[in-house]
C-alpha cells in the first residue's frame, strides 16, 4: 500500500523541521510549506491526503488557507487539523466553523498527533469505500447464492440498502437493511414484516439484486438479524415436514363442491380467501405464494383441506393412445419393359421379363419416302463386328416369312420405310446381295 501524503504548514522553521522528521518516521510522506500561499501552490501540484497547519503565519494565515481549500471542490473532503499555540476558545470555535476535523493546541506530543492523523485517514478511507459501494450493485441467481447467505454477508459487511428478489413466477420481494440489520421486508404488496421475510427464506429459485444506498425507513422487524435467521431455519424445518405430507407443489388442485358443502359450516371465514385460489389452474406453490398470511400457516391449512377431501388434485385426462400406423402402401409390380414401337406405328412387343434390353443399332434402311433403297455392295473390308452384348444369350431373330428360295432385292413401298432387318453380321447375306465376282 502506498504511503499516505501529508502537507505540513508552519511559519516556524524549527517546529516545521521537528514535525517533518517525526511524521516521516511514523511512515508518512511529508511535504512542507511556510505559509498559506505556499501551501495552496503545493496542493495544486500534489493534492495531499491530510493537512496539518498552524493558524498564525505571514502572508496568509491558517484560517484563510482552510477557507479557500474548503471552497475548492478538489480539496473539500481533505481532512484538516490545526496545530496552534493560540489557546483561546474564540480561535478554536472559528476553526471548527470553517469545517476542520480537529484543533490541537501546542505543546503537542508526537504520538498523539500520529494517532489523530491515522484515525482521520482511516475515517476518510471508509467514507471513500462507502461512496464507491453506493454506486455499485450486486446481482445474481438464488441457485448460486441463497437468501440466508445474502443476509449474512450484508450483516457482516454492515451494509445499507435494499435486497430485491424476483421468483421464477414473477413475484417480487424487497428486504430493507441498514448497517447490516434488517428493518423491513415486503412481498408482493400483500405480506410485510417478519412473515414476508420468513416466506422469502423458502425461495430456492429466482434472481436477486442488491441496491446499496442510505435507508431511512420505519422499523417493522424488531428482531435482530441472527434471531430472525434462527427462527427462519426452525420454520423451514417445520415447512419440510408439512410439505412431505402433500403432493408435489407443482400439482394443480381444485375444490370438491360436495365435500365443501358438507363441511362449510365448520370452515372459518378467514379460509375463504384461500379457497378462492383453488381455481383448477394454480399449482400448490402459487396458492401458497398468493395467500394473505405466512407460508407455514397456509401450508398447514392446505394440508388439512387436502386430508378432509375438500380440495383434490385435478384429474389429468389420460393421454390418447397413439393411432396405429397405417400399413405400408402396396408396392405395385414394375411394368415389364416394352420395346419401342416401330416408326410405322405398329403395336409394341413386350420383351421377356428377364432379358436385358438390346443396345439400339443404327437405322440402316431409313430414307426418303417413295425412293428405292440403293443396292448395297458388299465392301472389300471385312464386315463390322457386332456391338458388344450382355453375357445373356442372344435372342433369336424373328422368323421371316419368306420362301426358301432366293429373296428379291429389298423394296421401299410408297408411303413408308422398309422393315428393319437384323444387324449386319448376325445372318449371312442373301445371294442377291452377295458381291459380284471380280473379273
Amino acid at each position: 500500500m502506498a504511503k499516505q501524503h501529508l502537507l505540513l504548514v508552519d511559519g516556524d522553521p524549527k517546529s516545521l523541521r521537528v514535525m517533518e522528521v517525526s511524521l516521516k518516521k511514523a511512515g508518512f510522506t511529508v511535504t512542507t510549506a511556510v505559509n498559506g500561499r505556499d501551501a495552496l501552490e503545493r496542493c495544486a501540484v500534489s493534492p495531499p491526503d491530510l493537512i496539518l497547519s498552524d493558524t498564525k503565519m505571514p502572508e496568509m494565515d491558517g484560517f484563510e488557507l482552510c477557507r479557500r481549500l474548503k471552497e475548492d471542490e478538489r480539496h473539500r473532503g481533505t481532512p484538516f487539523i490545526f496545530l496552534t499555540g493560540q489557546k483561546s476558545v474564540e480561535y478554536k470555535v472559528k476553526g471548527l466553523e470553517l469545517g476542520v476535523e480537529d484543533y490541537l493546541t501546542k505543546p503537542i506530543y508526537i504520538k498523539e498527533i500520529v494517532t489523530r492523523v491515522k484515525i482521520l485517514l482511516q475515517k476518510k478511507e471508509k467514507e471513500r469505500l462507502e461512496k464507491k459501494d453506493l454506486k455499485a450493485s450486486f446481482a445474481g441467481n438464488l441457485s448460486d447464492m441463497g437468501v440466508v447467505d445474502l443476509v449474512q454477508t450484508l450483516e457482516m459487511g454492515k451494509k445499507s440498502g435494499a435486497l430485491h428478489v424476483k421468483s421464477r413466477r414473477g413475484l417480487e420481494a424487497v428486504c430493507y437493511f441498514k448497517d447490516g440489520r434488517i428493518l423491513d421486508c415486503e412481498l408482493g404488496g400483500k405480506v410485510a414484516g417478519e412473515n414476508a421475510f420468513y416466506r422469502l427464506l423458502n425461495w430456492q429459485e429466482g434472481e436477486f439484486a442488491i441496491e446499496f444506498k442510505p435507508i431511512e425507513r420505519e422499523e417493522r422487524i424488531p428482531v435482530s438479524t441472527q434471531g430472525l435467521l434462527m427462527e427462519g431455519m426452525r420454520r423451514i424445518d417445520e415447512w419440510g415436514r408439512i410439505v412431505e405430507q402433500l403432493p408435489s407443489l407443482d400439482r394443480v388442485f381444485e375444490i370438491d363442491p360436495a365435500a365443501l358443502a358438507e363441511r362449510l359450516a365448520e370452515i372459518p371465514d378467514d379460509v375463504n380467501a384461500l379457497l378462492r385460489l383453488f381455481d383448477g389452474r394454480r399449482p400448490l406453490e402459487q396458492v401458497i405464494e398468493e395467500a394473505d398470511y405466512d407460508d407455514l400457516a397456509a401450508a398447514g391449512v392446505i394440508s388439512k383441506l387436502f386430508f378432509e377431501g375438500i380440495v383434490k388434485e385435478v384429474a389429468v385426462p389420460p393421454a390418447p393412445e397413439p393411432a396405429p400406423a397405417p400399413p405400408p402402401p402396396a408396392v405395385e409390380a414394375a411394368p415389364e419393359p416394352v420395346e419401342q414401337a416401330p416408326r410405322l406405328g405398329r403395336p409394341a412387343r413386350a420383351a421377356p421379363a428377364e432379358a436385358t434390353p438390346e443396345p439400339q443399332g443404327v437405322d440402316w434402311f431409313a430414307g426418303p419416302v417413295g425412293r428405292a433403297a440403293p443396292e448395297v455392295a458388299a465392301p472389300d473390308v471385312p464386315a463390322p463386328a457386332a456391338p458388344e452384348r450382355s453375357a445373356e444369350p442372344a435372342r433369336p431373330a424373328p422368323a421371316r416369312h419368306e420362301p426358301a428360295a432366293a429373296a428379291p432385292p429389298p423394296f421401299v413401298p410408297q408411303g413408308g420405310f422398309s422393315m428393319p432387318l437384323p444387324p449386319p453380321g448376325s445372318l449371312p447375306p442373301p445371294p442377291s446381295l452377295a458381291a459380284p465376282a471380280r473379273r
